[in-house]
């Protein structure tokens, strides 16, 4: 009775699991995103990476940020002055 007990136990942890990790990439954009242009922006004071990508976007501003930063090949650390090319999305 006990190893039915087990073997009960052990399928329904995996199958948790592969159903949360299954869940997990359900909202991972499935095509890549596609820019046609960009637009140049030159750094101010106090601007932000995030501050910058908001203005260019309604929702969640980190993919933009992802974005910029790999076009730009830069770090996170941008500093006033800098011009930095933004990638606007094919709509």
């Amino acid at each position: 009775m006990k190893k039915k007990g087990f073997t009960f136990l052990a399928i329904l942890v995996a199958t948790s699991t592969v159903i949360s990790i299954s869940t997990s990439f359900m909202n991972y954009p499935k095509k890549k995103e596609k820019f046609q242009r960009f637009e140049t922006y030159v750094v101010q004071q106090g601007d932000t990476l995030w501050s910058i990508a908001k203005k260019y976007t309604n929702g969640d501003p980190r993919r933009l940020i992802y974005e910029i930063r790999k076009h730009n090949d830069i770090s996170p650390i941008i500093r006033p002055g800098q011009a930095i090319e933004i990638p606007i999305l094919n709509k």
